[in-house]
C-alpha cells in the first residue's frame, strides 16, 4: 500500500512538472525560453543532485536545498493539479465555445492564470511558514488538577519543551526567542522532551551557548527522542554511530542537562515526595525502536507517589503507562509536532496528524492520568509550519 501511495504521487508529480513546464514555457519570449528549460529543469535536479552528496555538504545547505525542494514540488502539483480540473471544467457548457471566448480570451492563457494563482499561494505560504511562523511561539498554559497531589507540590510550575531539531533551525535568533520566553516564564522546574538532533550530535553544536542558559530553581531535566540515536544516518561503522550517541549524552551534560535514562529523581517537600521519571523512546506505531524500559524507570517508586513521566512518543500512554505504571499521573510527551500543519481555532482542531496518532496534541485524559502532547519547539523536514505554531508549554499543579 505504501509503495503504491508514494509511486501513485510521484507519478503526478512528475505529470504536473511535465505539464506545467509546457503550459508556462510560452509565456516567455522565444529567444529566452531556452533560459525558462534550464531553470525549471536544472535547478531541481541540481539541488537533488547535492541531496546525494550529503556528507560533502554542510548542514544548513542541504537544509535550503531540502526546503527549496519539498516547496518548489509541492507548488507545482497543485498547480497541475488546479490547472487539470480547470481545464476539463473549460469544457462544461457556458464554459467553452463563443461564452468562453467573450470572458476568457483563450483556454490556454486561462489555464496559465490559474496554474500561476495555484502555485503562488503553497509557495509563498510556506515560505511564510519558514521565514515568521517557525520563531512564532504558542505559549500554551494550562493547570492541571490532581486529587492525588501532594501538598508541599501545590503551585508547582512545570515548563515544557520539545523536537527543537536543532538541524532544521535556520537562524541562532530562532531559538534565541524560545530562551527568552522561558527564562520570562520563571518556570519551578523545565522539561525536555527528546529531538535534540535530526541526524547527529553536532547539528547542536552552534546553539549549546543559548541552550544552556535554560535553567530552573529543580533543575532542567531531558530524555532521548527517536532521532537522539543516530539511526537515520549511514555511519562509516558501529564505533562511529556509537562516538556520535557518547557525544549526544556528553552534550546533555554540558548544557547542564539531567538525561534521565530508564530512570527517576524523587524531589522532597516538607517530608512528601513527587517523582520525575523518564523513559527512553517507546512507541506503539511505524516501527520506531524501542530504547524504553518503563519499569527501570519506575522501580523504586512507592505505590502512593505522585509521578510525573517524560516519554517522547504519545503511544506510549495507553499501549503502556497507564497500566504499568499507575504513579504516573502525568506524562509529557512531544514527537508529532502536531505535523507542522493543521488548523487550530476555538472549537476545532484538525492536522492530518491526527490520522497517525490519537493523542497528536494538547491535553488528554482525566485526573487520574493525564497526557500532555507537546507541539513540538522546532521543525524537521520542512523548516516552517504552518497552522500549527512551535509550542511551549506551561503547567502549573493544581489540586483537584
Amino acid at each position: 500500500m505504501r509503495f503504491i501511495v508514494f509511486f501513485s504521487i510521484l507519478g503526478a508529480a512528475l505529470a504536473a512538472i511535465v505539464g506545467m513546464y509546457f503550459l508556462w514555457k510560452p509565456v516567455f519570449p522565444k529567444d529566452k525560453r531556452w533560459l525558462f528549460t534550464l531553470v525549471w529543469f536544472g535547478l531541481p535536479l541540481l539541488l537533488l543532485g547535492l541531496s546525494f552528496f550529503r556528507d560533502q555538504v554542510p548542514v544548513k545547505l542541504q537544509m535550503w536545498v531540502a526546503n527549496f525542494l519539498m516547496i518548489w514540488l509541492l507548488s507545482v502539483l497543485i498547480a497541475g493539479v488546479f490547472t487539470f480540473l480547470f481545464f476539463l471544467l473549460s469544457f462544461l457548457p457556458g464554459i467553452s465555445g463563443k461564452g468562453a471566448a467573450e470572458s476568457i480570451p483563450s483556454r490556454r492563457t486561462f489555464l496559465q492564470q490559474v496554474g500561476i494563482v495555484a502555485a503562488l499561494l503553497p509557495f509563498s505560504t510556506m515560505w511564510y511558514g519558514i521565514l515568521r511562523t517557525s520563531s512564532d511561539f504558542n505559549i500554551q498554559r494550562h493547570r492541571l488538577k490532581f486529587a492525588g497531589l501532594p501538598k508541599a507540590f501545590y503551585g508547582l510550575k512545570i515548563l515544557q519543551i520539545s523536537d527543537i531539531h536543532t538541524g532544521s533551525v535556520w537562524s541562532k535568533t530562532v531559538l534565541e526567542k524560545a530562551v527568552q520566553h522561558i527564562r520570562e516564564e520563571a518556570p519551578d522546574l523545565v522539561v525536555f522532551t527528546g529531538d535534540l538532533v535530526n541526524n547527529e550530535t553536532k547539528e547542536a553544536e552552534p546553539f549549546v551557548d543559548i541552550l544552556s542558559q535554560i535553567s530552573a530553581p529543580m533543575g532542567v531535566f531531558s530524555i532521548l527522542g527517536n532521532h537522539d540515536y543516530g539511526d537515520y544516518k549511514a555511519w562509516d561503522s558501529p564505533e562511529e554511530k556509537q562516538k556520535n550517541f557518547d557525544a549526544m549524552l556528553n552534550l546533555h551534560r554540558r548544557l547542564g542537562w539531567t538525561l534521565l535514562l530508564n530512570e527517576h529523581r524523587v524531589f522532597e517537600r516538607e517530608g512528601q515526595r513527587l517523582v520525575l521519571a523518564g523513559v527512553e523512546n517507546w512507541g506503539a506505531k511505524l516501527h520506531f525502536k524501542r530504547y524504553g524500559k518503563l519499569g527501570k524507570a519506575m522501580e523504586g517508586v512507592l505505590p502512593e507517589d505522585f509521578a510525573v513521566l517524560l516519554s517522547h512518543d504519545p503511544s506510549h500512554w495507553e499501549a503502556e503507562v497507564q497500566s504499568m505504571a499507575p504513579q504516573a499521573k502525568l506524562t509529557l510527551s512531544g514527537h508529532t509536532h502536531g505535523f507542522q500543519f493543521g488548523v487550530e481555532i476555538p472549537g476545532f482542531k484538525w492536522s492530518p496528524a491526527q490520522y497517525v496518532y490519537k493523542q497528536w496534541a494538547g491535553l488528554y485524559g482525566d485526573s487520574n492520568s493525564m497526557l500532555y502532547v507537546n507541539r513540538g519547539t522546532g521543525c524537521i523536514g520542512y523548516s516552517g509550519r504552518v497552522g500549527i505554531r512551535p509550542e511551549i508549554t506551561v503547567l502549573e499543579l493544581q489540586k483537584a
